[in-house]
């Protein structure tokens, strides 16, 4: 039997079929946002596969995101070497949000998270790799993580937004996560 959130596979297009996503969600009140991005990355075709950090599992539980994706939901890494099978299979990661703390980890190379750990061995496999970065403003606008997103776009990450409202770095629209992913895995 498969799973009823299946059913919405391909419903929007094909444009992201067969494609395997794997979604980073980090402890961001942004989080609240990352059921209905996997969903709308599934109505376009794709096979999407969550990994949590535990701060992310503060603001949305694991059960959420396996009942949104209809796969498990890795929140640690084990001897299954999760992070190792993950990134290999995926034609894209993305990390939806992306707070400060988890891009400044990523650009210095510190793997102590299930998330921090996938994006190390993407980067090992090249896999692209999308960040959408959700925090306070001030805190995006700090210095060091200005620095962090320049070294991230110099080893060939992307970012999507943030919108800066309200003295916030706000979450990308879905639509826009969306659409940036369909044009990153549809480009030869």
């Amino acid at each position: 039997m498969t799973h009823p959130s299946f059913d919405i596979i391909g419903t929007k297009g094909e444009e992201l079929k067969n494609k395997r996503i794997v979604l980073g969600i980090t402890g961001s009140v942004a989080a609240i946002k990352s059921p209905e991005i996997a969903r709308e990355l599934m109505r376009y075709g794709a096979l999407v596969f969550s990994v949590m950090t535990k701060m992310a599992q503060k603001i949305i539980h694991p059960d959420l995101m396996e009942w949104a994706t209809g796969n498990s939901v890795i929140v640690e890494l084990t001897g299954k070497i999760e992070h190792i099978e993950l990134a290999s299979k995926a034609d894209l990661i993305l990390i939806a949000p992306a707070t400060a703390n988890t891009i400044s980890k990523i650009a210095c190379g510190i793997d102590d998270t299930p998330v921090t750990s996938v994006v190390s061995v993407g980067f090992g496999l090249k896999k692209p790799i999308l960040l959408v970065p959700a925090m306070h403003e001030s805190m995006f606008l700090h210095p060091i993580l200005k620095q962090n997103i320049q070294k991230l776009l110099s080893l060939g990450c992307e970012f999507i937004g943030p919108e800066i409202k309200e003295g916030k770095a706000k979450i990308a629209a879905v639509e826009e996560i969306v659409n940036t992913v369909i044009k990153k895995l549809s480009k030869k």
